[in-house]
C-alpha cells in the first residue's frame, strides 16, 4: 500500500511557512523583509550591508541597507525601500566598499584592519573579516551583500557556495517582482491612454441621428477592448440630401483611432460644392494617401440619400457591401461601385451606383467586426465566423424597423459567439425609407 508522509518537522515547517509568505509578496521590499531575516539567521555576521551600483557612474555605489549588530537586531535602514527612495540615498565612492566593488567576483578578506573608513566610519573598526557576495543581473554585479565578522578567519569555504546561491536566487525573486510591478504600471498607463483615446473616439461620433420625417434611423456602436477605427456619420449635403458614411480603419489602438479622427477632419474641411459620393471619397483618399500612413488603409461606404424620392447613390471603397432589406423581407447586397480602400492609391477613381428605395425598405450598413465575430473553438479545431449569411438571416427575420434589425443582429451574434466581449468594434447603421406617408409604414408594423 502506498504510504504518504507529511514532512512537518520544525525546520521544514518554518521553511514551508517562509516560502508560502514569500510567494504572496507583491513588492521587492516585502520580499526582502521576509527572506532577509531567514537568510541572516542561517549565516551569522556581526555587521551587514547591501550595496547597489545600478544606474550609477564608474566607481559609484549606494548603501541601501545597514544592519550593525544582527544578533542584537540593531538595524539602520532595515525597513527602507531602495526601489522607492532611490533618489534620496546618498552616492559614495572609494573606501573599503569601493575596493571590493572594483572586482565583480566574490571576495573574502581575512585579517581586516580598518580604523576609520571614509564611508562606513568606525562601524567596522572591530571587524576582522569580510565576505562580499555579488548579485548578478544580466551578467553584471549590480548588487552586493557584504558580511562582516569580528573573527579574522571567520568564513569557511563550504559556507560561501550555498550563500551565493541563496543570495542570487533571492535577487532573481526580487527582480521578478520589480519587473512585474513595472509591467503592471505600464499596463495601467497604457489602459488609461487607451480609454482616453476611446473617449475622444466616441466624441467624434454623431451625438444624435438626423430627424427627417421620411426616414427612420437607428445606430449601434460597440467597442472591443482596444480603441478601434470604426466610424460613421451623417452629413447634410447642399442639395438637401443626407450623406451617410461608414468606415473602418485597419487595425486597432491609438493609431487606428487617430486615422479615424483624420478622416472626420478631412470630411469637415471638404468645401467643394460638388457632393457626388465618389468625388467626396476621392478627395478623402487623396488626403489620406498624401499623409503617407505606412501600412494603414481605411474601408468606407458613402451614400447620398434623397429623403423625398428614396433615391440612394453610393460608392464603396473596399468596404463590406451594405444590405438592402426590401419591405417584404428580401435581403440583397449593395455590392457594386467598388474601389480600393482609402489611403492605398492616391490616383484611385471612384464610381457610383444608384438604387431606388421603396417605402418600407431599409439600408443596413455594418463593419466587419460583426460578420467576422468568431464562435468558441469547435470540435474541428476552428472558430466559425458569424458570416454574411447569418447576418442576412438576422435582418430577414425581423420587421425591418431599424431598431428591430439592430436587436435581431445582436441576438444572433450573442447566440453564435456566446459572449458579450468582442475582438473587434461592431458598428451598425440602419436607415429606413418611410416615403411621403410615414404613418402608413409605421401603422403597418405596429
Amino acid at each position: 500500500m502506498r504510504r504518504i508522509e507529511l514532512l512537518d518537522n520544525p525546520d521544514i515547517a518554518r521553511l514551508t511557512d517562509l516560502l508560502r509568505r514569500s510567494s504572496r509578496a507583491t513588492e521587492p521590499a516585502e520580499m526582502l523583509s521576509i527572506l532577509g531575516p531567514w537568510l541572516r539567521g542561517l549565516r551569522h555576521s556581526d555587521f551587514f550591508i547591501t550595496v547597489s551600483r545600478r544606474g550609477l557612474g564608474e566607481g559609484e555605489y549606494k548603501i541601501t541597507r545597514v544592519i550593525e549588530r544582527p544578533s542584537e537586531v540593531t538595524r539602520r535602514g532595515e525597513n527602507s525601500n531602495p526601489w522607492r527612495d532611490w533618489s534620496k540615498i546618498t552616492s559614495h565612492t572609494g573606501g573599503l566598499v569601493g575596493e571590493l566593488l572594483a572586482n565583480d567576483h566574490p571576495q573574502l578578506v581575512s585579517n581586516l584592519a580598518v580604523d576609520d573608513d571614509p564611508v562606513l566610519g568606525i562601524a567596522v573598526r572591530s571587524m576582522r573579516s569580510v565576505l562580499a557576495i555579488p548579485n548578478y543581473d544580466n551578467g553584471e554585479a549590480l548588487n552586493w551583500a557584504i558580511f562582516f565578522r569580528t573573527d579574522p578567519e571567520g568564513w569557511e569555504p563550504d559556507e560561501i557556495t550555498p550563500l551565493m546561491q541563496d543570495l542570487n536566487l533571492m535577487g532573481m525573486a526580487t527582480k521578478n517582482l520589480v519587473e512585474k510591478r513595472r509591467a503592471q504600471d505600464l499596463n495601467t498607463r497604457y489602459t488609461m491612454q487607451l480609454e482616453q483615446v476611446a473617449q475622444v473616439q466616441r466624441s467624434l461620433l454623431p451625438e444624435r441621428t438626423p430627424s427627417i420625417p421620411s426616414l427612420k434611423i437607428a445606430t449601434s456602436y460597440l467597442t472591443s477592448d482596444e480603441a478601434g477605427g470604426d466610424f460613421y456619420d451623417f452629413i447634410s449635403l447642399p442639395d438637401g440630401n443626407l450623406g451617410i458614411l461608414i468606415a473602418d480603419v485597419a487595425g486597432h489602438g491609438p493609431a487606428a483611432a487617430t486615422v479615424m479622427a483624420m478622416l472626420r477632419a478631412i470630411l469637415i474641411c471638404f468645401e467643394e460644392q460638388h457632393h457626388d459620393p465618389a468625388f467626396v471619397m476621392q478627395y478623402c483618399n487623396a488626403k489620406l494617401s498624401a499623409a503617407n500612413l505606412s501600412g494603414s488603409f481605411t474601408t468606407a461606404f458613402f451614400a447620398s440619400l434623397n429623403p423625398g424620392t428614396g433615391e440612394l447613390t453610393y460608392t464603396r471603397w473596399g468596404h463590406n457591401p451594405p444590405r438592402l432589406r426590401r419591405m417584404g423581407g428580401h435581403v440583397e447586397p449593395l455590392d457594386r461601385a467598388g474601389s480600393l480602400p482609402l489611403g492605398i492609391d492616391p490616383d484611385a477613381v471612384g464610381v457610383c451606383e444608384t438604387v431606388r428605395l421603396n417605402p418600407g425598405d431599409t439600408v443596413v450598413l455594418y463593419t466587419d467586426g460583426i460578420t467576422e465575430a468568431a464562435a468558441p473553438l469547435g470540435a474541428h479545431g476552428k472558430r466559425d465566423m458569424f458570416t454574411t449569411q447569418r447576418f442576412d438571416e438576422a435582418i430577414h427575420h425581423c420587421s425591418g424597423d431599424p431598431e428591430c434589425i439592430i436587436d435581431s443582429v445582436h441576438a444572433a451574434l450573442y447566440k453564435h459567439v456566446g459572449s458579450m466581449t468582442r475582438d473587434d468594434d461592431q458598428t451598425l447603421v440602419a436607415v429606413r425609407y418611410l416615403g411621403q406617408d410615414p404613418g402608413q409604414i409605421e401603422s403597418h408594423h405596429a
